[in-house]
């Protein structure tokens, strides 16, 4: 993306100076000189990349020394300014861009994102142009205000192992999880330098095409760091440094002044007296003919009007078009594998994905009700899910549509509410599912003979029991946990699950 922003200076550069080169070259004798003045107003929308940048503080960037690293957005601007007239402009600009900075330093269960809205006084030269079009180069200094999110957390490694992120940067308890966030904004001094074309569509309305490089100043942006397990809390504060963005847009500016030409003045030709011939005047003829007298010129030919048909066709205004036919439209449908039928039902079956590797709990006592798995008993051989379905049937769905599915019902019934808060509770977060994010679910398949604890009905009971030993009824979503204890929930009838071996 870089290269292509700074592909687009050199093409604009280039053109300023041709525009330059054929103004000089130009002849004064055939044009006008012309004075735009006024005041004017501009809009325009593109595409804007921020530059690369770093954090450091309570969320550190520099651990795999690869920084943020922005991805590109659609970007605004805003102008008002006044035109002198002798090639300068003066102008008050506006600009806005929010982009996704992705992970911090490519470190799992971290994001961050940056949003800057500047306000400049720009300085506007605009070069002598060549037919319609003409360059502009400029600079301007004002106000920059960036507002920074960014999250981390620690993580649950492929063993369920608790892995400290090296982007939260902060005092922690052993074995307990942390994680640290930030959404603040700083504002400061910034200057940037710009350069565009304008091509003069009317008199007042010129489509305005330009390059922007933003500098912006450091930004010191508070946050904190929490404790999940104990819900300690602990304020922080970052720099992020290296602040800047490369936008091109286009759009549109309209000039409310009055253009006045004052044309160049040219000498008068010589009067040349015309000489007398003794010649018979000829009469001319509509075609450019020169004959004695009217009668001999050839008829003027009547000119034919013509239309042109819906199939492309020209034909004389008297006749008419062929009848056009519609034919009704092909619908086609996309199946999963890629390829494309005219019938949904002819798709081939999709495989279910066997997922081989799943991380099951300890059985055993436990002081929390739904993981005390009681050994002691024969589990209960189910030979199929289904009967009495919690949050229902859920094959189809990919993880983030479950968890916005999960999502629904908390904020539904205040029994689910109270059930999904002490599930998520009871696996080590704080908050409940206020702490619940989609990227903690992902899809799994069971082993024959899972024993556990089954939820049943939506009362949120539960029993001892073995999964059946179909594979469709052994699907279910895994849910990341922050305290070791390994939830799942089955496709088929949405009940949890604690499995355990």
């Amino acid at each position: 993306m870089k290269t292509y922003l700074f592909s687009a200076v050199s093409v604009l550069s280039l053109l300023a100076a041709g525009g330059a080169t054929a103004h000089d070259g130009a002849d004064n004798n055939d044009r006008a000189h012309a004075e735009d003045h006024g005041w004017y107003l501009r809009g325009n929308t593109g595409y804007g990349v921020h530059t690369d940048t770093d954090i450091t503080g309570g969320i550190d960037s520099s651990y795999h020394g690869n920084g943020l690293q922005s991805e590109g957005n659609t970007a605004y601007s805003l102008g008002a300014g006044y035109d002198f007239g002798e090639h300068w402009r003066l102008e008050l600009d506006a600009d806005s861009l929010e982009t996704s900075l992705g992970s911090i330093s490519q470190t799992p269960s971290s994001k961050g994102s940056l949003a800057t809205e500047s306000v400049m006084l720009n300085a506007i030269y605009d070069f002598d142009g060549f037919g319609r079009i003409e360059p502009y180069i400029g600079a301007g200094a004002g106000l920059v205000s960036g507002k920074g999110r960014f999250a981390s957390h620690d993580f649950a490694s492929v063993d369920n192992v608790l892995v400290t992120n090296p982007t939260c940067v902060g005092d922690r308890t052993a074995f307990d999880s942390s994680s640290c966030a930030i959404s603040d904004s700083d504002t400061g001094f910034g200057w940037q330098l710009l350069a565009g074309l304008g091509y003069q569509i009317s008199e007042k309305l010129t489509w305005d095409t330009h390059y922007t490089y933003l500098n912006g100043p450091d930004l010191d942006l508070d946050g904190h760091i929490v404790n999940s397990a104990t819900g300690a809390f602990a304020n922080t504060s970052s720099k992020l440094s290296d602040v800047g963005a490369h936008t091109v847009m286009t759009g549109l500016r309209y000039r409310f002044g009055e253009q006045h030409s004052t044309p160049v003045a040219i000498a008068p030709k010589p009067v040349v007296q015309p000489r007398v011939v003794d010649v018979v005047p000829d009469y001319i003829c509509w075609d450019g003919s020169s004959v004695s007298t009217a009668s001999l010129c050839a008829p003027e030919p009547v000119p034919v009007v013509t239309k042109t048909c819906w199939d492309g066709s020209i034909i004389d205004t008297t006749s008419t078009c062929p009848t056009q036919v519609v034919q009704a439209p092909v619908t086609t449908y996309n199946c999963w594998d890629g390829s494309v039928v005219y019938d949904l039902a002819t798709c081939p079956v999709e495989p279910v994905t066997q997922i081989a590797t799943t991380n099951l709990n300890a059985c055993g006592s436990s002081p929390v009700a739904i993981f005390d798995v009681p050994v002691n008993k024969s589990p209960k051989q189910m030979s199929r899910l289904g009967t009495m379905p919690e949050f229902g049937d859920s094959h189809g769905l990919t993880p983030d549509q479950f968890y916005q599915k999960l999502d629904a019902r908390y904020n539904a019934t205040s029994n689910d509410k109270a059930y999904l808060n002490y599930l998520f509770k009871s696996m080590g977060y704080s908050n409940g599912w206020a702490d619940a994010q989609p990227y903690m679910f992902s899809e799994t398949v069971l082993p024959i003979g899972t024993t556990g604890l089954l939820g049943l009905g939506e009362q949120h009971h539960y029993s001892y029991s073995i999964l059946p030993t179909n594979d469709h009824d052994r699907q279910a979503f895994r849910i990341q946990s922050a305290n070791g204890s390994v939830i799942h929930f089955m496709k088929t009838c949405g009940n949890y699950m604690y499995a355990c071996e």
